[in-house]
């Protein structure tokens, strides 16, 4: 076992989200040399190699360093204890398998509003409560708003944009049920 125990350190009020939390915690090991290994295997991972950090939209935004954790936009306490045994879970399964898993030293790309605005209907409706398309893709990047908050995406004449949609955000870390990918 790599990382036996990873310790919250700070918990703070989100700056972002008042209604959430951020928080930092300490790795009792250092992951630099795991890090382009859980870029592999986390898909919505994007690895910074001249940083050493690695960024994971998981539950809120989390940034794995060397030693440590930063996280925002955290539900809460218990989310936050959950986040760092997924990631002990994770740093340690790498580990063990390393010599199985192809490291993945590029920096995937970051999904932006404009892809997402790309692939809604356009329509500037106002029915997910904004006022513009482009508008709801920023809130939808955010995570202020769902995906699911746009009624015109479900008429069939959007159904190839919905599934190409739902297919990204799935695989940048936005929680989309299997039902729908």
């Amino acid at each position: 076992m790599y990382i036996k125990k990873i310790t919250i350190k700070t918990i703070l009020p989100c700056l972002a989200d008042q209604t959430k939390i951020r928080f930092h915690a300490e790795l009792d090991n250092d992951i630099t040399e795991l890090m382009p290994y859980l870029n592999r295997i986390i898909d919505s991972a994007i690895y910074n190699p001249y940083g050493h950090t690695l960024t994971i939209k998981k539950d809120g935004l989390v940034t794995l360093h060397p030693k440590e954790i930063a996280a925002g936009q955290v539900k809460d306490v218990a989310t936050a204890e959950k986040i760092c045994d997924w990631l002990k879970e994770k740093i340690n399964y790498v580990y063990e398998n390393k010599n199985k898993i192809e490291p993945l030293f590029e920096r995937r790309n970051q999904l932006t509003a404009l892809e997402i605005y790309k692939l809604l209907p356009q329509t500037n409706c106002k029915k997910c409560g904004e006022l513009t398309c482009i508008a709801f893709a920023v809130k939808i990047l955010s995570e202020q708003k769902s995906v699911f908050s746009c009624s015109e995406i479900f008429d069939d004449k959007y159904s190839q944009k919905r599934k190409e949609l739902f297919r990204i955000l799935k695989n940048c870390g936005y929680t989309i049920p299997e039902s729908f990918v």
